[in-house]
């Protein structure tokens, strides 16, 4: 759109006008000013008067009222401290003209939310005015007006969570909601998920930390496991690279990615659309699995490292996927080598082979070598060693059961773990006292960043902390532990499972959380074969904080190397 021609020569003329010939123009997008600041300022106002005038325009409709533009709270305030008239500088102001002012008058203002700045600078774009003209009378970009008014296009869910006091949401800068209000609607849910864990569930993100899992979220191009020009994955999508939904295709919104060229994919592109992304990784995988499982019937599923597979893989594959964090690849001939293929990554549907530490027999079926009778036949395992690897699908069970306990530990759920009446029951029945909020935080520690924000505002979530109920700082501190466990629980595999079956059951006993009753709940869905000779199971292990004795712990044990062979049955 071409600048329009302004008329720069008619100086502002200041003049005092009746304060109700002033009317706040519909423009100023700020939250409600609150009458706690207005009161201040009238009583300012009544001692030494009105400093500063307010900036209008003659009013477009109303004849010989002036339309407010900057400095709607200093007008209310004057009207409450009993003002009849004020001193205003009328300024020749045309609409795009006077949008800039009010934008530049909010801008100057500590406590404007970004929010709030979105909505009054998405009017310029509303009505098409010269962006150019407004950028360069508040000293900003275009880019910077474009990413800014993105902000109005944050979904309902994370413009509901930015406005909660207490959420960590609240605590995100413009930056952090500009990487993503820039996302689809569909991705900013994913975002969500869980409590809005893909965002926090590590601890408060910097912004480059944010831009890390924004981008695992939205797979790049040329990371993809696919080819981008495979119209087959999803014949209704088609192929990557003729898509819209690419970074590329808003340059202004991802200024860090390389500019279209004729409408073509390139190098930094990033899919846009995590459904449709999911739907292709999935008929991947299926393909990859079909075609390998052929040649290797005993092919296992796993991920590798630490990630978060998306719901559609996980739904798709569930608990056939193991997860692997440091493992040793070898070449196909080796005898220690087991099919794998990743389930995740720029690898995924690729057929590696790893050392899991578990012999395989010549014909690389990747079944355990065990020892043989004299008869030749492989000697079977024995009770004990039966045993112990079902007990580990069974604490895998229960892990995977607190796990989704913390995950879902709001603030509500935390303040009655630790109000007096329960912490009354918890101690007694563990004979102790067994929650200590600042044990938990010396021992554990907590995802909290310290760089999430000044120090100014830490120390004043340290002044409200300090000054809250005790029961209110107790559970904040438990749910800044439940963080720190989430993770703990969160490794998966045979190695571990042990350990935090043992750790699940020092969490449940201090949450409150029936142990027993999971416990229970893991044999019936994972019983004993009927097939299996005695002796009987052990009874389950009591809620207290010594080691359980029981046969299984005095039997024979399975080597570490047999154990890691057993695929857990229940993820984590």
């Amino acid at each position: 759109m071409p600048t329009k021609k302004r008329d720069r020569s008619a100086p502002a003329k200041m003049q005092v006008v009746p304060i109700d010939h002033l009317v706040p123009t519909p423009d100023n997008k700020r939250k409600p000013i609150s009458d706690a600041s207005v009161k201040s300022l009238a009583q300012s106002i009544k001692s030494d008067g009105l400093l500063q005038p307010i900036v209008v325009r003659q009013h477009p409709t109303q004849a010989e009222r002036f339309e407010i533009r900057a400095g709607e709270r200093r007008w209310r305030a004057s009207r409450l401290a009993g003002l009849k008239e004020v001193p205003v500088v009328v300024r020749k102001l045309d609409n795009e003209q006077a949008l800039a002012v009010t934008i530049a008058e909010n801008l100057l203002r500590k406590d404007l939310h970004p929010l709030e700045e979105a909505e009054a600078i998405q009017l310029a774009f509303d009505r098409e005015y010269d962006l150019k003209a407004i950028a360069s009378r508040l000293g900003k970009s275009v880019g910077y007006l474009a990413r800014r008014a993105s902000l109005t296009k944050l979904s309902k869910v994370w413009r509901t969570e930015i406005m909660k006091p207490s959420a960590d949401a609240s605590r995100l800068t413009a930056a952090h909601l500009e990487l993503i209000a820039r996302l689809p609607e569909a991705t900013q849910l994913a975002l969500a998920e869980g409590d809005f864990w893909p965002v926090f569930g590590r601890g408060f993100p910097t912004v480059d930390e944010l831009r890390r899992v924004i981008d695992g979220t939205l797979r790049s191009l040329g990371a993809m496991p696919w080819d981008p020009s495979d119209e087959t994955l999803d014949p209704k999508a088609g192929s990557c690279t003729n898509c819209p939904k690419r970074s590329s295709q808003t340059p202004m919104l991802f200024p860090e990615d390389d500019s279209a060229k004729n409408g073509k994919a390139v190098r930094n592109d990033r899919c846009l659309d995590p459904t449709c992304f999911d739907r292709k990784h999935v008929e991947l995988i299926q393909r990859c699995e079909t075609k390998h499982r052929a040649a290797h019937p005993n092919l296992r599923l796993v991920e590798i490292g630490v990630g978060t597979l998306s719901p559609a893989i996980q739904e798709a594959f569930g608990d056939r996927i193991e997860r692997h964090y440091a493992p040793k690849l070898v070449k196909a001939g080796n005898p220690n080598g087991v099919p794998v293929m990743q389930v995740d990554g720029p690898k995924a549907g690729k057929l590696v082979f790893i050392e899991m530490g578990e012999p395989v027999t010549a014909d690389g079926n990747g079944r355990t070598t065990r020892p043989r009778g004299a008869d030749g036949k492989v000697v079977p395992l024995t009770i004990a060693e039966r045993r112990a690897r079902l007990q580990k699908r069974r604490d895998a069970f229960v892990v995977k059961h607190v796990h989704e306990f913390l995950r879902n530990l709001t603030t509500e759920k935390a303040l009655e773990i630790v109000s007096p009446r329960t912490q009354r029951r918890i101690n007694r029945e563990a004979g102790a006292t067994v929650f200590d909020p600042v044990a938990l935080l010396t021992a554990f520690g907590s995802t909290k960043r310290a760089d999430y924000v000044d120090g100014g505002d830490a120390w004043k979530e340290y002044d409200s902390l300090r000054q809250a109920e005790p029961t209110h700082e107790a559970a904040t501190a438990l749910i800044a532990v439940a963080q720190v466990w989430i993770k703990r629980l969160n490794i998966q595999g045979g190695h571990t499972v042990t350990a935090q079956a043992e750790d699940a059951r020092r969490m449940c006993q201090i949450l409150g959380v029936d142990f027993l009753a999971l416990f229970t709940e893991a044999r019936r869905a994972i019983p004993q074969p009927k097939s299996w000779a005695e002796p009987a199971e052990p009874d389950p292990p009591p809620m207290s904080a010594e080691p359980i004795d029981d046969d299984s712990q005095t039997e024979e044990q399975p080597s570490p190397a047999e154990l890691e062979t057993e695929a857990v049955a229940v993820a984590c």
